[in-house]
């Protein structure tokens, strides 16, 4: 099996690389390194944009030259230059030419450093992929040796029928990584100058962690280590889960005729608060039988 990694020409660093070649190891898959230079159309009759997609070509040359060396000497690593008419239909085309078991991209450049953002490129490419698509937060960095090492999985409301937990335990499996739950209260700054004590809100919240815990060990069985992110804000709630190298957030997302990866307002705000890698995890309800 492949994973393709999607590289922007001209981007600044190697963070989908950096993960690429993370995610390639621990599954066990060749990693292919591919860079799409977009070519215009109907094509230019009076060549006016030979220069410039020359320029773009070069760009594309440099950012694969070192990719084997960044990806590390114990992967299969082949890179890519690509022409398509733009960079999401080029980037499926090969998802497709190489069927390929996952899609890792890099953040827009507007985000912050540290942090996913999803960008116009990634935002087309979740509507049509039929892969899993994994997220680089933006300067994303990993040792030549990295594997994906903890699986941590952002439990909603929405999950409580799906079968993203067992998912997210399959993939743990397979990649030799731990498995833990992540929930999260966000308690709006508005509501510590109200009316309710904080010392009865305190109980409501660890009310709702009892009932969490119990739900999830009937889903997914007991002994699944399930913390909870609390905060006046969802940066304050997800920072408030222990982070560390190696990590993997999984995020599950719902299916919809105009997109393949949908998701909700809450899953959108982990997403953009999450200082480690996002994978998204296509969320379906199992058919009793």
């Amino acid at each position: 099996m492949t994973t393709v990694a999607g590289l922007t020409p001209g981007e600044h660093g190697h963070a989908a690389l950096h993960l690429g070649a993370m995610v390639a190891r621990s599954n066990g898959d060749d990693l292919a390194v591919v860079v799409v230079v977009p070519t215009p159309w109907p094509p230019n009759p009076y060549r006016a944009d030979v220069e410039y997609l020359a320029v773009q070509e070069e760009q594309a040359r440099q950012a694969l030259a070192r990719a084997a060396e960044i990806a590390g000497p114990d992967l299969s690593v082949r890179c890519r230059l690509h022409r398509a008419r733009s960079v999401s239909s080029g980037l499926l085309e090969v998802v497709a030419e190489e069927s390929a078991s996952s899609v890792v991209l890099g953040s827009a450049s507007s985000g912050l450093l540290g942090r996913v953002a999803l960008g116009g490129i990634t935002e087309r490419i979740l509507h049509s992929s039929e892969v899993p698509v994994t997220l680089a937060p933006a300067g994303f960095r990993a040792a030549p040796d990295a594997r994906v090492a903890r699986v941590t999985v952002a439990y909603g409301r929405a999950d409580r029928d799906s079968d993203l937990l067992g998912t997210a335990r399959s993939v743990a499996d397979r990649v030799g990584a731990t498995l833990r739950v992540a929930c999260f209260a966000v308690r709006p700054q508005a509501s510590r100058g109200g009316s309710v004590e904080p010392g009865a809100e305190d109980l409501v919240v660890a009310e709702w962690r009892r009932a969490v815990v119990a739900e999830i060990a009937d889903t997914a069985g007991a002994g699944l280590e399930t913390i909870v992110g609390q905060g006046g804000s969802w940066g304050e709630a997800v920072a408030g889960v222990s982070w560390a190298e190696g990590d993997v957030l999984a995020v599950g997302a719902s299916s919809s005729p105009v997109s393949r990866f949908f998701l909700g307002s809450h899953a959108s705000k982990i997403l953009r608060h999450a200082p480690v890698p996002v994978t998204l995890v296509p969320r379906t309800v199992p058919v009793p039988a």
